[in-house]
């Protein structure tokens, strides 16, 4: 979409909504993480069949009250689904746990098949599994994000994001660190249709600004 708008020194200029260009990136290294990485065969899961999680923000590690509640609420969804939830542990989450969770929720942590707690994730191993995780629960932005580019709900486990028209859109849900509302917001995702309207543009963002400026100097 190209405008005509006069800025400030009264010349008129161009304005172009081109997309956004972390989408672009996005589409370009998932193509190689398909040849690249093995996580989902190594990890013995299906397409769409697991949920993926991250959690490494201090308001959620450093507090055993918002670890607690998102570990146990991980917890029960594994267990009442029969769905494998892998957690690539960030390494300053895991050196919480022990310090933040009860001992009982450590030991149905460790003792549930379901709960695939593993190394961090390698940059193509990360894109494999949002592009085929059922689910993402995540408070991080960037995840949130590249969740919705590969059309993975999210259940963004913080009191806000950045990323509003996610949840405007219906596909991402705002649970914070409660465990009745990332409970809820895990069904809620699961049990509807989830649309992913063309908010970040159709993937050509840098192709479009490129012949832009091209089109402009001409």
């Amino acid at each position: 979409i190209k405008q005509r708008v006069r800025f400030a020194n009264g010349q008129p200029q161009h304005v172009l909504l081109s997309g956004d260009v972390m989408y672009d990136n996005s589409l370009y290294f998932s193509r190689i993480a398909d040849q690249k990485s093995d996580i989902i065969e190594r990890l013995g899961l299906s397409p769409r069949a697991f949920v993926l999680a991250t959690i490494h923000r201090p308001a959620n590690t450093d507090n055993a009250e918002n670890l607690q509640s998102i570990f146990a609420a991980l917890l029960d969804i594994a267990e009442k689904e029969q769905i494998d939830i892998v957690l690539p542990l960030h390494p300053r989450t895991r050196k919480m746990l022990p310090e933040q969770l009860t001992a009982d929720l450590l030991e149905r942590i460790s003792h549930t098949p379901h709960m695939k707690i593993i190394d961090p994730a390698s940059f193509f191993e990360i894109i494999r599994l949002e592009k085929n995780a059922r689910v993402v629960m995540t408070d991080s932005g960037g995840v949130q994000k590249e969740a919705f580019f590969f059309e993975t709900p999210c259940v963004i486990l913080r009191p806000e994001t950045e990323w509003v028209e996610i949840v405007e859109a219906g596909a991402g849900v705002i649970a914070d660190a409660d465990y009745q509302r990332i409970v809820e917001g895990y069904f809620h995702l699961v049990d509807k249709k989830v649309n992913f309207p063309p908010l970040f543009g159709d993937g050509q963002a840098s192709e479009n600004i490129l012949k832009t400026i091209i089109q402009y100097l001409e």
